[in-house]
């Protein structure tokens, strides 16, 4: 049983912590940079983020971020990058750890919204398509037949709400187990 119960309207569930998303952490945007004219030779430029500052300074072709070297490569169209230790040239270097989003394992919080049930923000966005109620098992209009389109993406809906109803089966079926099981070990 896949542990999917409070997540309906969750947009960043507890088991992603905070600090392993890219967004709630500080970073240094070489492009922005580079257009604020940090990246000039010689540019010193200080960074606050919160109560935290940051001092970035520029001897070619590096960029000093309080005192710790990182080597910045230019493309052939003048776009700067970081060249980062694991051999990959970043757009952002985060600046607490002064590493970049792979090495420190980060991930997009975007990649964490609509984890409720498999299946339901398909049907959600099936239905918004259609331009009907986008909860799930409400009714969907009839059309004629010729609405071909329609119909088609109908069928998808109905395919994916009975897998739900099989998915949502087997965790009423899984309850209904742990349920006999604790009461015979008079644990309920």
């Amino acid at each position: 049983m896949v542990g999917c119960f409070g997540l309906c309207n969750d947009h960043c569930h507890t088991r992603v912590p905070l600090d392993r998303l890219i967004e709630s952490r500080a970073r240094i945007d070489a492009t922005m940079l580079n257009r604020i004219g940090g990246l000039v030779d010689g540019a010193v430029t200080e960074l606050r983020w919160g109560d935290r500052g940051y001092q970035l300074a520029t001897h070619s072709p590096n960029l000093w971020i309080n005192g710790n070297r990182v080597l910045v490569v230019w493309t052939d169209w003048a776009l700067p990058w970081f060249e980062w230790r694991c051999d990959r040239r970043c757009r952002h270097i985060f600046l607490d750890e002064l590493a970049c989003r792979i090495c420190l394992r980060l991930d997009y919080a975007s990649r964490h919204l609509h984890r409720q049930m498999p299946g339901v923000h398909r049907v959600a966005r099936l239905r918004r398509r259609l331009g009907v109620d986008p909860h799930p098992f409400a009714a969907i209009p009839e059309r004629p037949k010729h609405h071909v389109r329609f119909h088609r993406i109908a069928e998808r809906i109905r395919a994916e709400e009975a897998g739900l109803v099989e998915y949502l089966g087997t965790i009423v079926h899984d309850l209904q187990r742990r349920i006999r099981v604790r009461k015979a070990k008079h644990q309920w």
